[in-house]
């Protein structure tokens, strides 16, 4: 799905996920690169300059793939620090991720 057919809330838990991706401890940077085909270096600008960001472009759908996939998949044990970045529960996130990912 296009990300601009997403709702506002929807929209505002990617970006969410993605600041808890980059600002989080959910991943070691040693393994960061490993997991999202990406640096931490290069999804950090997209959460920066999230208002402006092409969400359809190949370097965003895989920031925004990565990102929450590997939040509901890796075993990051980051259980008490998910609600300091994302408003909604894994399970809602799955939800959200369904449907994001039907057109990507």
């Amino acid at each position: 799905m296009p990300f601009k057919d997403l709702s506002k809330t929807e929209q505002d838990i990617i970006y969410q996920c993605l600041e808890a991706t980059v600002d989080g401890s959910f991943f070691p940077d040693w393994e960061f690169h490993a997991l999202f085909g990406l640096t931490r270096q290069e999804v950090e600008p997209i959460v920066i300059d999230w208002s402006i960001v092409d969400k359809n472009s190949s370097l965003a759908i895989l920031a925004i793939n990565n990102s929450l996939n590997n939040l509901l998949g890796y075993p990051h044990k980051c259980d008490r620090e998910w609600h300091n970045f994302i408003s909604v529960s894994p399970q809602e996130l799955k939800t959200i991720y369904s449907k994001w990912k039907r057109e990507n």
